[in-house]
């Protein structure tokens, strides 16, 4: 039995899943500015910029190709269908490289981040290169009856679907392994756990967009793709918001190992892999000082602004 819902549904969740993306958009813009007041804009907040670039393009798109017709319709599904791919790609990059800023930093964390970098570039630049050549070598669907939509094979939705996977299960399980060793408080860990864990989410949503690709449900599939790319912008500021909120509301002064001047968890401590701590039990004049490579609870001057 098809599945299909009804014009006036199609346009009722477009509008709630525009609403969430909206609010993902606001979220971005908070979490630029808040990075760049901290003087700690970095390689995981420009990729939120590149999503967030691509999240305006996917919300113009959406809702042209929603009414318009004709010439102007076929233009915003091209452009609706690559750039909610590439703003979900992007978040994935930025979540990435956050992995950075919240563990200890070594040169073979440096080098694996690097390399699951490139990695997801070419995951992307081969789904986008694969979606381009199944929508332009046969224009035919230029002619469907009613809305346009092009469908893509069965092999080509395997492959995206496998990049998918093997992308958000590399976002899951990396973080909570790199995590599960080191000492942080337990609300602070639970949280960092929690968010991570929410590209699960994310996973499904695209394996039920598969599935609505594979059995061409056409009303169906625009909601979930709207509802995916949506969530993976909200998912991608998580961090930055929650752990602003989460000292806003005086969580982190309950951390007795949390420094009252860490004031955003989600910074990388160190470069160089040495810190500086100050045993305040002895009460000898530089007898209290000692290096060590390792996450403390209690840091100081060598913190990294970038």
């Amino acid at each position: 039995m098809a599945l299909v819902i009804s014009w006036s549904t199609i346009v009722t969740l477009r509008v709630v899943s525009s609403a969430f993306l909206g609010l993902g958009l606001v979220l971005t813009i908070f979490r630029l500015a808040y990075r760049i007041w901290l003087r700690r804009f970095w390689l995981e907040d420009a990729w939120a910029g590149v999503a967030f670039l691509f999240g305006i393009a996917t919300l113009t798109s959406c809702w042209t190709y929603v009414e318009a017709a004709g010439e102007e319709e076929i233009i915003s599904f091209w452009v609706y269908s690559f750039t909610f791919l590439s703003l979900v790609w992007a978040v994935r990059l930025s979540i990435l490289f956050s992995i950075v800023r919240i563990v200890y930093e070594t040169q073979h964390l440096r080098r694996l981040i690097l390399g699951l970098a490139g990695l997801f570039l070419g995951l992307w630049a081969g789904v986008v290169a694969q979606k381009a050549w199944g929508f332009g070598h046969n224009t035919s669907w230029y002619q469907t009856t009613g809305k346009v939509h092009a469908f893509l094979t069965q092999p080509m939705v395997a492959f995206e679907l496998m990049s998918d996977c093997l992308s958000d299960t590399i976002l899951i399980v990396l973080p909570l392994r790199l995590l599960w060793s080191f000492k942080l408080p337990k609300r602070q860990k639970r949280m960092i756990f929690a968010i991570f864990s929410s590209s699960i989410v994310v996973t499904i949503i695209s394996i039920f967009r598969g599935f609505c690709e594979t059995a061409k449900y056409t009303s169906v599939l625009g909601p979930v793709t709207d509802f995916e790319t949506a969530l993976s912008l909200l998912i991608c500021n998580l961090l930055v918001v929650v752990t602003f909120l989460y000292r806003i509301f005086g969580f982190a002064s309950a951390d007795d190992s949390v420094s009252s001047d860490d004031d955003d968890y989600t910074t990388r401590t160190t470069t160089g892999g040495v810190f500086t701590s100050v045993d305040l039990g002895n009460g000898e004049s530089g007898g209290g000082e000692q290096r060590h490579s390792g996450i403390q609870s209690m840091y100081i001057a060598r913190r990294e602004t970038r």
